[in-house]
């Protein structure tokens, strides 16, 4: 007689049995292989973006303090060049002083400081010959009014100017000096404002007669301003 064995609980759900060889079993990934989870790419994303921007930042601060840096040098080297030849001019011989093609001036000195402290209400005289603060009123080129209280302290042409007058450029030659002088001079009674910037031509009446560029260079407290002067030689 034939006998058949029949598997061991017929009525057991399938997929239950974990037995040696099983079929169509179900994977748990759980437990099969690691879950894989996803990290915080949109915040590193937003953290570099960030870092970017402040790089770029800093960039364009770097590259505007070069500029503005380099605009400062490049003027106080122009500035320092345009200083140094007309003082290279002044220290010269008068015999081996340059002159002006085809002019007739030649340096005598440049840059020369002049300081004006007087009272309210007082009188200062300034002779461009030497040049000279306080001089005699008599070879004096500038008379300097000071003033009281709000009023402004004024410069005007003394005994021993023959002419003058106000420019705007102090980068002026000699001949540039004669030449505004000629057009535009400062008349009888004339006067200028003695303020920061303010730039005089100034023709002497001495022998030989000398042209004087004065700039005004500082004006402080009651009766206290400050002046440089340069001066050519007019050739006989």
């Amino acid at each position: 007689m034939s006998l058949f064995r029949a598997a061991n609980n017929v009525n057991k759900p399938a997929g239950t049995n974990a037995g040696p060889y099983p079929i169509n079993r179900q994977r748990e990934p759980e437990r099969d292989e690691p879950a894989v989870l996803d990290g915080p790419t949109e915040r590193i994303r937003d953290r570099a973006q960030q870092r970017g921007n402040r790089l770029a930042w800093l960039g364009m601060l770097i590259a505007v303090f070069a500029l503005i840096t380099s605009s400062i040098a490049a003027l106080a080297a122009w500035q320092a060049m345009k200083v140094a030849r007309m003082v290279a001019l002044a220290k010269a011989p008068v015999s081996e002083a340059h002159h002006e093609a085809g002019t007739g001036f030649a340096v005598t000195y440049a840059q020369e400081p002049l300081r004006v402290q007087v009272g309210c209400s007082a009188v200062l005289f300034l002779d461009l010959d030497e040049p000279r603060a306080n001089a005699d009123e008599r070879v004096s080129d500038l008379r300097y009014d000071s003033r009281c209280g709000t009023e402004t302290p004024r410069l005007t042409l003394g005994p021993g100017a023959a002419a003058g007058a106000e420019v705007k450029d102090l980068d002026l030659d000699a001949a540039g000096c004669q030449r505004v002088i000629r057009n535009s001079p400062i008349g009888p009674g004339g006067s200028v404002e003695v303020r920061k910037g303010a730039v005089l031509c100034v023709l002497t009446a001495a022998e030989p007669p000398a042209m004087a560029l004065v700039e005004v260079t500082d004006v402080g407290r009651t009766g206290t301003a400050g002046m440089r002067a340069t001066s050519w030689k007019v050739a006989g």
